[in-house]
């Protein structure tokens, strides 16, 4: 028998507080992925100059900018603390994804991140037993809290949810996770009857 991960997603109704925690941490991996970027463009247009030589570091991975981060960058900026550090590791990694896509000629250079673009998402593993339990009415998000849905019923209860993350667009706040379900169940035959994928809209 066949596992498959099936993606949900569906908007989210916080409250002030929790919206205000979502915003902070948004900010704080907005600046961390301009830091990233900055320090990799500052080594590209020393590589391209000819300053560097071949024994010369000419890209930072994300993994070591994260060590950074957390020996240098947050004794200057305390505040980073303020998001978790799953969702920070994240935002580095595709940050990185981008330099190599753009190194293997596949993509064009990486851009800064814009808080007007909201192209910034928060994203958060299953590390504890309670992480992205999900209830009819509300949904427990690692570091956020039980969180109340806005559309009751749409995202799927009693399976395996492997991972998520929290955007905001437009005004709004959406939550989306990674279900894994068993692909011959009668379970799976009933998802398929009665959720959408998010490839076909959002649960509104």
């Amino acid at each position: 028998m066949r596992n498959l991960l099936k993606a949900f997603k569906t908007e989210l109704r916080l409250t002030e507080r929790q919206k205000d925690k979502v915003r902070r941490s948004l900010g704080i991996c907005r600046f961390l992925a301009n830091q990233y970027i900055a320090r990799n463009i500052w080594l590209y247009r020393l590589y391209q100059r000819g300053v560097l030589d071949e024994k010369q570091r000419r890209f930072v991975t994300a993994n070591d900018f994260d060590k950074y981060v957390n020996h240098i960058l947050k004794k200057k900026f305390p505040w980073i603390d303020q998001c978790g550090s799953k969702a920070r590791k994240k935002v580095l990694v595709n940050a990185e994804q981008a330099f190599r896509r753009f190194f293997k000629g596949q993509a064009h250079f990486p851009r800064f991140k814009r808080k007007n673009q909201q192209n910034v998402k928060l994203y958060f593993p299953k590390n504890n037993k309670g992480d992205w339990t999900i209830w009819r009415h509300k949904i427990q998000i690692p570091t956020i809290g039980k969180v109340r849905l806005k559309e009751f019923g749409y995202l799927p209860q009693s399976v395996t949810i492997k991972n998520g993350h929290v955007s905001y667009e437009a005004g709004r706040y959406y939550v989306s996770v990674t279900a894994e379900i068993e692909e011959t169940s009668r379970y799976n035959n009933d998802l398929e009857a009665s959720y959408r994928p998010q490839s076909d809209g959002i649960g509104v």
